[in-house]
């Protein structure tokens, strides 16, 4: 990825210089973590100083958590078709991989955060609530399924599900299948298969 000359870029737009350096955290959260990264990496990836970089978010906790808030600001097609519980789950997870596929570092910082993210004593950092969790939760409870689990901790096993077999599947991993789309296949049907057995649809 090429860097930017360090700098106020785009002729000193602040507003612009804060979308760059968002972006840029994304990246690098999303490639290393919240522990991974540094404010320094960040701030030369988005082409400005660590001082424009703190100006503008002040420290690399409130950085993360912005860029947290846009990630889960993303609109996700809340629509899940069929008639019984185990189409409308299916439809759910295929929506909701179709989407991760689209927006591929969201799967990888939504499991770099409930693996690495900020500890809960540093201060009152929260986790903002991820939308695709709560499509699942919707979708669960609307079907009326009874599941072996509490169906917010259900809803939140398949994402975990969803987001580990979507980032594997971005990384080319497949014991069995060579070609990308045969891996996403393959991975697409294996992760809507484990979450009808989480569900207890299978």
């Amino acid at each position: 990825m090429q860097k930017r000359n360090v700098g106020r870029p785009r002729g000193g737009d602040p507003v612009e210089t804060r979308r760059g350096i968002l972006s840029a955290a994304e990246e690098c959260f999303a490639a290393a973590g919240f522990v991974g990264a540094t404010t320094r990496q960040v701030a030369a990836r988005a082409g400005v100083n660590v001082a424009t970089l703190h100006y503008h978010f002040g420290s690399k906790e409130k950085l993360y958590r912005a860029v947290l808030d846009a990630a889960t600001r993303q609109d996700v097609p809340f629509l899940a078709s069929g008639e019984t519980p185990e189409e409308r789950l299916s439809s759910a997870v295929d929506t909701l991989w179709d989407f991760g596929a689209a927006h591929p570092t969201l799967p990888r910082l939504s499991l770099l955060h409930r693996l690495a993210g900020p500890a809960p004593a540093a201060g009152a950092f929260e986790t903002p609530e991820d939308p695709r969790a709560g499509f699942l939760l919707r979708t669960l409870t609307q079907t009326g399924v009874k599941t072996p689990f509490p169906p917010a901790e259900t809803a939140r096993v398949i994402l975990a599900l969803l987001d580990s077999t979507l980032v594997a599947a971005q990384n080319g991993y497949s014991p069995e299948a060579a070609s990308p789309s045969a891996i996403a296949d393959a991975s697409r049907a294996g992760v809507v298969a484990a979450a009808l057995r989480v569900a207890g649809l299978a």
